[in-house]
């Protein structure tokens, strides 16, 4: 049975840590040997920024943090391959994928 999109390269994620901007980027380092639909694909502790707010309102970006839930079949680069709705550490989810690459596990 198939999985979830694939996700890549500057593919988007959402939640707590992007509240200021709307959904942000996955930004590196990704696997390079391993491309989806011609970026490389994103694994498990592959890192993802955004955007808060401080406690007096002014946006601050939030330190890079890596995702940490990935597919339990599939590696990429000896790495679990990160998929539309996979976690990152600030509690958010990947949004954006590649869906015409499906990821199991």
């Amino acid at each position: 049975m198939p999985g979830p999109p694939q996700a890549r390269l500057f593919d988007l994620h959402a939640g707590p840590a992007c509240t200021v901007t709307g959904p942000m980027p996955i930004v590196s380092p990704g696997a390079t040997t391993v491309l989806v639909g011609k970026l490389p694909a994103a694994r498990v502790t592959d890192m993802c920024v955004g955007m808060m707010l401080s406690p007096v309102g002014v946006p601050i970006p939030t330190p890079p943090h890596p995702l940490v839930k990935g597919s339990a079949t599939v590696l990429i680069q000896k790495m679990p391959a990160a998929r539309i709705g996979d976690l990152c550490a600030m509690g958010g989810a990947i949004i954006k994928g590649e869906f015409t690459v499906l990821t199991g596990g």
